[in-house]
């Protein structure tokens, strides 16, 4: 019985980490999508054709693999949940348009949703290069194409 039980808190405990290391674990769907702050109709074009084959669209975060749409598919995902200052949100797009003599990036992010600081962030380690930023436990968004694309963590 001992061992039972044993065995039984050592399987509920090794599944922890996942969670734990990747607070995106879990099945999220992509619900809208919005052009960039920093876009633009010269120098950063938002492309929105691409948003059919995203939103509405489902991403399951696994421990050994994403599954999603195009190019957030990954086979071998290597996690990493990191606290981003808002200047590095979206691999430093809200800082770049900053420097550019756009808003700050701190009231960018805050106008997005992202009430706190630092923002978690999931780095996947994928050949896309995806970074996920939660604005809460339950929302995220990532960048493409000079568009943001908001998740919801499915219930």
């Amino acid at each position: 019985m001992r061992i039972a039980a044993g065995a039984l808190a050592l399987l509920l405990l090794s599944s922890l980490p996942v969670r734990a290391e990747n607070a995106m674990a879990g099945s999220w769907m992509i619900e809208r999508a919005d052009p960039a702050p920093w876009s633009n109709d010269t120098d950063y074009q938002p492309f929105r054709k691409a948003m059919p084959q995203y939103v509405g669209k489902h991403v399951l975060f696994e421990a050994k693999r994403i599954k999603g749409p195009a190019l957030l598919a990954c086979a071998k995902p290597n996690y990493a949940m990191k606290d981003y200052p808002a200047d590095m949100l979206f691999q430093g797009q809200l800082g770049e348009l900053e420097q550019r003599g756009g808003k700050k990036a701190e009231e960018t992010a805050t106008a997005m949703g992202f009430a706190t600081r630092p923002v978690r962030t999931l780095e996947t380690g994928c050949e896309g290069a995806f970074d996920f930023h939660m604005s809460d436990a339950d929302h995220a968004a990532f960048a493409l194409d000079n568009m943001i694309y908001w998740l919801k963590r499915d219930k």
